[in-house]
């Protein structure tokens, strides 16, 4: 009886608007898989759509998994599913096998699945329970370490197999749930500032200033002046090392990184991607070309046109409209779910609303940041759009996640406000 009354509370709390939106994009992208695909000209393309699809259904079921799941249940075995992810990406390490020369994938011999997915829902649930049921300082720099090293050991796994766009996504949510917990933005901007010095110490001015710039910013800022000139003499270290380990480097590795920035370097090489989204988007004009009708896409110009580039599909043949269209879209669930995260009933609700809700905001600025040329290629795909089954199932399952942070409040977590 307890568990009819509980189902029917999670059906009243159910945030309907979320669930058709994402139904939309879903439907959109299923449409433009199936025209960048070619499906019905050969049996090869019109299985994208079917797999397509049927991930759908089970995205669906995941959702609703991830949304009755009681809360309760998650934060007591936050630590049991970390630890489980963990052991999972070690997996692929000692298997026989690879997709693309990487360490991805665990093969099941029917189904390839990527441990990397999975642990972005167990470090939400890890990252969640911390910031919800400790009750440290904020004020205090040595209470980011222990959420940073559960961070830190994912991110170290993932990157060396290598994946850098997910171990990206690892540093984002953290970065996220950590100021969302009230920690202060002096401590988010020291664990970043390695990431500005090293572009800064390809320019002596740059380096200078910047140098300058942080050793007031951490002068006005210390507690502990031991600290605080051991965060300095590091980041001045890691710049002066940056040039050094630059010209060990061999000219195709130094090529390749700076066409990441300027696709322009090596048009017909590693920029060539780029390139012919570039073109795409911006031959789509107002109205777009017309359902499968669009030449950069159906003549194979573009490359993973139907996974990570689906959103140059979308602009060739359906235009800027529609481009406005998703934006809105995306934006309204963004903007909506950061709403629940600050009305939500305990704190351990609202982490979980943010990670999940970081997870998605970050593969979208990284996707249509790298597919009209702003940001380098990781081979993120698009929330809800891009073509790859074991990913729309892992955004419905964040969608469970985001909408089950929104419902029944637990007892003894701290209150979000």
């Amino acid at each position: 009886m307890n568990n009819i009354q509980h189902l029917r509370e999670k059906i009243s709390e159910l945030d309907y608007l979320t669930l058709a939106i994402v139904l939309v994009l879903t439907i959109i992208g299923l449409f433009s898989i199936y025209s960048a695909s070619g499906a019905g000209k050969t049996d090869q393309w019109s299985l994208q759509f079917v797999v397509q699809l049927i991930a759908l259904f089970l995205g669906l079921g995941v959702l609703v998994l991830f949304y009755v799941i009681p809360k309760q249940f998650l934060l007591s075995n936050a630590l049991v599913f970390y630890i489980a992810g963990v052991l999972l990406l070690m997996i692929p390490f000692f298997m026989s096998g690879t997709i693309a020369e990487t360490n991805r994938w665990i093969d099941l011999k029917i189904v390839r699945v990527q441990p990397s997915e999975f642990m972005k829902f167990f470090l939400i649930l890890i990252l969640a329970r911390y910031f919800s049921t400790t009750k440290n300082s904020t004020q205090a720099f040595r209470y980011v370490f222990k959420p940073l090293i559960l961070t830190l050991i994912p991110f170290v796994l993932v990157f060396i197999q290598p994946d850098l766009g997910t171990s990206l996504v690892y540093l984002a949510v953290f970065i996220g749930m950590l100021y969302a917990s009230g920690y202060r933005v002096y401590y988010i901007f020291l664990l970043i500032a390695p990431m500005i010095t090293v572009v800064a110490a390809f320019n002596l001015t740059a380096f200078t200033i910047w140098g300058i710039m942080l050793g007031l910013i951490i002068f006005f800022n210390q507690t502990n002046i031991f600290a605080s000139s051991g965060i300095f003499i590091g980041n001045i270290v890691v710049g002066l090392i940056t040039p050094l380990i630059w010209n060990h480097l061999k000219p195709y590795q130094q090529t390749r990184i700076l066409t990441m920035f300027n696709a322009e370097l090596d048009p017909l090489g590693a920029g060539y991607q780029v390139l012919q989204s570039q073109i795409a988007i911006g031959s789509g004009g107002l109205r777009g070309k017309g359902f499968m009708a669009g030449t950069q896409t159906h003549l194979r110009f573009l490359p993973e046109q139907h996974t990570d580039f689906i959103f140059s599909v979308i602009a060739e043949e359906l235009g800027f409209i529609m481009v406005v269209i998703l934006f809105i879209l995306f934006f309204t669930l963004f903007i909506r779910w950061f709403r629940m995260a600050y009305q939500a009933r305990d704190k351990f609700g609202a982490m979980l609303i943010i990670g999940g809700t970081i997870v998605l905001l970050f593969h979208f600025f990284i996707n249509i940041g790298m597919t009209v040329g702003l940001l380098p290629v990781t081979g993120k795909p698009l929330p809800f759009l891009s073509y790859g089954g074991s990913f729309l199932v892992t955004c419905y399952g964040l969608v469970g996640l985001i909408l089950n942070g929104n419902s029944e409040q637990i007892p003894r977590v701290l209150t979000y406000r």
